[in-house]
């Protein structure tokens, strides 16, 4: 009897093993993968939002501290210089909202807050839309702009401005130059040089 019950006990374990070697692979092909899933958002739009936050009125302020110092201290030179960094930030702050520029220094100051956004979102990883050259079909993508722009609290509603800002198509880089009036003012005020 223990010699019938202990080939009954082998045949069963063979089995078993001959069964989930066999089926095993199918049974798990059949089981359905999540898809890689990557949040995206308007960098236009999370700009916007910046420019209406805490963050934008600090740096605004910090300019604005410095240059009135240079014209204190009625340093021509330092002025002159705070004048072409401020028309240089004018004009990438305008490439970040008008167009595509890039606008890693933005998303810098709310960086500790992506990963608890990612895992709510339940994506992987959150970039530009702008910076996606590529994504494979298998990918989902999940529109964040509205969380990431909320990132930066702005202090105004900016929902009817990042509708409008949303719909059209950024103006290519290559095509967006320094404003004429910046230049202007800046001759007017400095000279030609």
């Amino acid at each position: 009897m223990r010699l019938k019950n202990s080939t009954i006990l082998q045949a069963t374990v063979a089995m078993t093993i001959l069964f989930t070697a066999l089926f095993s692979p199918c049974i798990m092909a059949q089981k359905k993968s999540s898809a890689t899933k990557i949040g995206t958002y308007d960098s236009r739009v999370v700009t916007f939002a910046w420019s209406r936050s805490d963050f934008f009125k600090q740096q605004m302020i910090k300019m604005t501290q410095k240059s009135d110092s240079a014209e204190k201290a009625h340093d021509t030179a330092r002025v002159r210089e705070l004048s072409v960094k401020s028309m240089s930030y004018q004009h990438l702050l305008h490439q970040m909202v008008f167009s595509n520029g890039s606008m890693g220094v933005l998303m810098a100051l709310v960086k500790d807050k992506l990963p608890g956004l990612a895992k709510t979102a339940g994506v992987s990883l959150i970039l530009s839309k702008w910076e996606l050259n590529y994504l494979d079909p298998s990918v989902e993508t999940v529109d964040l702009t509205n969380q990431v722009a909320q990132l930066f609290q702005p202090k105004d509603d900016i929902a009817k401005m990042a509708g409008e800002i949303s719909v059209q198509p950024p103006i290519p880089l290559d095509e967006l130059g320094i404003e004429s009036d910046m230049l202007d003012s800046y001759c007017q005020r400095f000279g030609n040089k």
